[in-house]
């Protein structure tokens, strides 16, 4: 893997809320491109993305954060009465708040700007995750943090979402949580984590193999090669 500036480096760290340790013994380096984290639920994704924003606990071990961060949620319930324009705007850049100009320039990267004058409580689930993610990208952080995107999306919506994060991270540093294969074949790293434990990181070529998203998943994997491209199928038997 091509060396990256480091934005966030944890290392033999024990994430958690207050003394309950949900991640164990994670060293990791994230930098420029796409990280994506790649579990099932409840395995700890989030929990890593919480403690470098913040709101999670580093219990031992470290985490050094080299930069700032805009974490774009799975959830936006405190929002919903705000326009999809208000909401973006609550987002910080710098020491002051996102201004109108770099809130519609966002809303214009991921697509939505004609949307902007609409609350989030009349949106769908997928322009939610879109909104959430052009507040992210006004910011102008220096790693954004997003929780699983694709969750909960019809397939056209899925492939535009995983279309855009990849658009994105040619040109900036991002996370994902997620449990969606798909999205972690197109990352430049990928950690898999079940129950807390890191059984995986390193490019997606290297780490998504059928053995080891067997374990991650603990149901059968198969990855089928077709015309250069990888897909993943769970057998049904």
């Amino acid at each position: 893997m091509h060396q990256r500036r480091a934005i966030v480096e944890f290392k033999d760290a024990y994430l958690g809320y207050g003394s309950r340790i949900v991640v164990k013994g994670l060293s990791l380096t994230v930098g420029e491109g796409l990280t994506v984290l790649l579990g099932p639920n409840g395995s700890g994704k989030t929990t890593i993305m919480k403690a470098i924003f913040g709101s999670a606990r580093v219990i031992r071990g470290w985490l050094r954060v080299n930069g700032s961060v805009a974490y774009a949620p799975a959830e936006v319930d405190g929002l919903v009465n705000l326009t999809v324009l208000e909401a973006v705007k609550t987002a910080r850049r710098g020491y002051g708040w996102v201004n109108d100009e770099d809130a519609l320039r966002a809303l214009m990267n991921v697509g939505i700007v004609d949307i902007k004058d609409m609350r989030l409580s009349e949106l769908s689930t997928g322009q939610k995750r879109l909104t959430m993610i052009a507040r992210a990208i006004a910011s102008n952080a220096d790693l954004m943090l997003i929780d699983e995107p694709t969750a909960n999306l019809d397939p056209g919506n899925r492939y535009r979402m995983i279309k855009i994060i990849r658009e994105l991270a040619n040109q900036h540093a991002v996370m994902v949580a997620t449990h969606d294969v798909d999205m972690a074949l197109i990352a430049d790293q990928v950690v898999m984590i079940r129950n807390g434990n890191v059984i995986g990181m390193g490019e997606p070529n290297e780490v998504l193999t059928e053995e080891k998203l067997t374990q991650l998943y603990g149901i059968e994997v198969k990855l089928i090669k077709h015309n250069g491209e990888v897909h993943v199928v769970f057998p049904i038997n």
